[in-house]
């Protein structure tokens, strides 16, 4: 006669699968980021929060007023090149809000490459728990002065990289035309 699973063990296995998505669901996005030192706030030489007048290389692409914020404007750094753990960064975006450096995007291509960007962002920046890099989509560094995101599409298999500076994005966030038309 074969052995049937006990009312218990069935029991016990939909108890735990329940508190599984329980604890899952009570957990935010920013509780699960990695937590990053506070004297980190740069990537790549560009430094969250600095003056545009900084980088007289980047050119600007376009501008616009916010309701917080006076000028915020995208820049470009034409011909640069960045590679980061063997992974080429392409559509580099610096945007400065009121002349201040406010965030960095880039995009990449494939999954083996958000797996090297990960392994790349945990070494400089700090380890992700267990629990959040099994995230396939989107995982998270948080700071007093930079927040750091890389999200991956596993459908177009492309991605991005983002650098935050939380205090400037918190002023764009609060304007109601923070992206240009």
């Amino acid at each position: 006669m074969p052995m049937r699973p006990t009312r218990l063990a069935g029991g016990f296995a939909k108890g735990a699968l329940v508190l599984c998505v329980v604890i899952a669901g009570l957990c935010p996005r920013s509780a699960c980021a990695a937590p990053i030192n506070d004297n980190q706030d740069s990537f790549n030489s560009y430094v969250m929060t600095a003056p545009l007048s900084q980088y007289p290389s980047l050119k600007l692409v376009k501008t616009w007023s916010a309701e917080m914020v006076k000028e915020v404007g995208f820049y470009e750094n034409p011909g640069e090149a960045v590679m980061v753990n063997g992974v080429s960064l392409t559509g580099i975006r610096y945007r400065f809000a009121d002349q201040r450096l406010e965030s960095i995007y880039a995009t990449y291509e494939g999954r083996e490459n958000r797996d090297r960007l990960m392994r790349w962002l945990e070494e400089q920046y700090g380890k992700l728990a267990p629990v959040e890099r099994r995230i396939v989509n989107q995982v998270e560094w948080r700071g007093d002065r930079m927040v750091i995101t890389l999200d991956f599409d596993i459908y177009t298999k492309r991605g991005s990289l983002w650098f935050i500076s939380p205090e400037l994005n918190h002023l764009l966030n609060d304007s109601s035309a923070s992206l240009p038309n």
